[in-house]
C-alpha cells in the first residue's frame, strides 16, 4: 500500500493448520498492512471462485441481502440522478437497487464472466476490468463493497477509481479490519481472512493516507456494519470450535447441504442454527461495542474528489 520494503513475515499468527486455507503473509513495518506474499498463481485464485459463486442464494436469504442493500444505498447518500459504478458488481444486485432508487447511469466491473452474465440479464452493463470501461466515463459515485482486499495491486487500482470520480463525486470502499478484535483474538478463524480470495489488509489509517495522497478527500470513516459485523462476529466464534472454515455461512448463504460436511461439520451447523437467536442477539451488541472503539471486523471509508 505505502510502496515501502520493511517487510516482515506475519505468516504464524494466521496459520491454521490447512494446507489449503494457509498462505505466506507478510505485514509492512512502515503502514501496518498484511498481506498474502507472495500473490498465489493464476490457478490456484481461479479456483477460488467457482461458478457458482454467484448462484442463486437461498430465498430466506434474499430478504436479508435486501434489506443490507438499503443500508449500503444509504451509506452513498442521494442517489437519484446521478451515475454509479460498483467495482466487484457480481452479478448487479447493488446496481439494480440504484436504478431503483434514480441513478441515471449505472456500470459494473467485474472479473468474473458468469458474475457478468447474470448482471446482463437484469440489465445492468458491466465489464472485466476498470480499464475496459469507456476512456471518458467518470462517475459521481464509486463502490466497492469487501472488494479492495481481492485485488494483487490495490494502489494501481486506487489510482483508477480516483480517474473515474466526477469533480465532487463520492467513493465508498468497504473492506475487512486487520486491527479489529477479531483479527487478533481468533487470527486464522477470523471470519473475514478468507485468503486466498482476500489478498491484502490495509488498515484504516493506512487506506486513508493513500487514497488522500492519490487526490481525493476523506469524509468519514464507518466502524458499523449491520451487515458484516455481527455475523462476522458470531462465525469468528464457530470457526474457533469448528473443523471447516465459515461453515454456517457457506450453508446460509451458498446453500450447501448438510450432506457435503463431516460429522463435526454438521454438528457445528446445526449448533450454529439452534444458537442462532442468542448468538445473533450479543454479536450484534458485541460488534456495536466494538464499533465504538474502531475494533469492529470492517470498515468503510469514504472519500470526496474536489469540485473543479
Amino acid at each position: 500500500m505505502c510502496e515501502g520494503t520493511d517487510i516482515a513475515d506475519d505468516s504464524a499468527r494466521w496459520r491454521s493448520g490447512d494446507p489449503e486455507r494457509d498462505f505466506p503473509m507478510s505485514r509492512c513495518a512502515t503502514c501496518a498492512t498484511v498481506f498474502v506474499d507472495p500473490v498465489p498463481p493464476a490457478d490456484v485464485l481461479n479456483a477460488a471462485y467457482p461458478d457458482d459463486f454467484y448462484g442463486r442464494r437461498r430465498s430466506d436469504t434474499e430478504r436479508i441481502e435486501e434489506w443490507f442493500l438499503s443500508r449500503r444505498l444509504r451509506l452513498c447518500g442521494p442517489i437519484a440522478g446521478r451515475s454509479v459504478l460498483d467495482v466487484g458488481s457480481g452479478d448487479g444486485k447493488f446496481l439494480r437497487r440504484a436504478v431503483a432508487a434514480g441513478a441515471i447511469r449505472v456500470s459494473g466491473v467485474e472479473p468474473s464472466e458468469n458474475g457478468r452474465r447474470l448482471a446482463a440479464g437484469a440489465s445492468i452493463p458491466s465489464v472485466a476490468d476498470v480499464d475496459d470501461l469507456e476512456a471518458d466515463d467518470r462517475y459521481d459515485l464509486v463502490t466497492l463493497w469487501q472488494v479492495f482486499e481481492h485485488v494483487p495491486d490495490p494502489r494501481r487500482l486506487g489510482r483508477a477509481l480516483v480517474d473515474r470520480l466526477s469533480p465532487g463525486g463520492r467513493l465508498l470502499l468497504s473492506l475487512p479490519n486487520v486491527e479489529s478484535f477479531e483479527a487478533e483474538r481468533f487470527g486464522a478463524d477470523w471470519f473475514h481472512l478468507d485468503v486466498p480470495r482476500h489478498l491484502v489488509f490495509p488498515p484504516s489509517r493506512t487506506l486513508r493516507t493513500v487514497f488522500e495522497e492519490l487526490g481525493v478527500r476523506h469524509v468519514e470513516t464507518v466502524s458499523f456494519s449491520a451487515e458484516y459485523g455481527p455475523f462476522g462476529l458470531m462465525q469468528s466464534a464457530l470457526n474457533r470450535i469448528g473443523n471447516r472454515h465459515n461453515a454456517l455461512y457457506h450453508r446460509l448463504k451458498r446453500k450447501q447441504p448438510l450432506s457435503a460436511y463431516d460429522g463435526r461439520g454438521k454438528a457445528e451447523v446445526v449448533f450454529g442454527l439452534a444458537a442462532l437467536p442468542v448468538l445473533g442477539t450479543a454479536s450484534v451488541v458485541g460488534a456495536a461495542a466494538l464499533a465504538r472503539r474502531g475494533r469492529a471486523g470492517t470498515y468503510t471509508a469514504i472519500f470526496q474528489r474536489p469540485a473543479a
